[in-house]
């Protein structure tokens, strides 16, 4: 048993040439299994947002959708309220914003997939679009 341990020792301490450096196998090993974790987290996370996709469109043709979002901006309370809604040729993001009493209303373009609406939603809003509930 310990002619074994002492093999793997020996192995995991043996050191090769890079471009730069010397690598020990133990490094090697290390970055195999962080290239795998990160395989299994993006294809984890892939299988996520293809889900939440699917959800989204799903609802949309039966209501539309909503999200709401408190802030404090220079000391006062500011409310947003998002809706996203399915139209002819896409999807549209409505929001308003509600403080002191003043409301203020936008609208965007009429956008062809859930991609482009997200990406939208993270460039000019607050939300994301896992924000938005039926």
């Amino acid at each position: 048993m310990d002619d074994i341990i002492a093999a793997i020792g020996s192995w995991l301490t043996e050191t090769h040439e890079a471009k730069r450096r010397m690598v020990s196998n133990l490094e090697m090993l290390f970055w195999i299994a962080v290239a795998i974790v990160g395989a299994i987290a993006a294809k984890d996370y892939a299988a996520k947002r293809k889900a939440l996709m699917t959800r989204t469109e799903q609802a949309l043709p039966e209501k539309d959708l909503t999200a709401t979002s408190l802030s404090d901006e220079q000391g006062r309370e500011v409310k947003y309220v998002g809706t996203l809604r399915r139209v002819e040729g896409g999807y549209t993001v409505s929001l308003i914003r509600e403080a002191d009493g003043e409301r203020t209303e936008s609208c965007s373009q009429v956008m062809p997939s859930l991609e482009k609406v997200e990406v939208y939603l993270t460039s000019c809003t607050s939300f994301v679009l896992s924000d938005f509930k039926g």
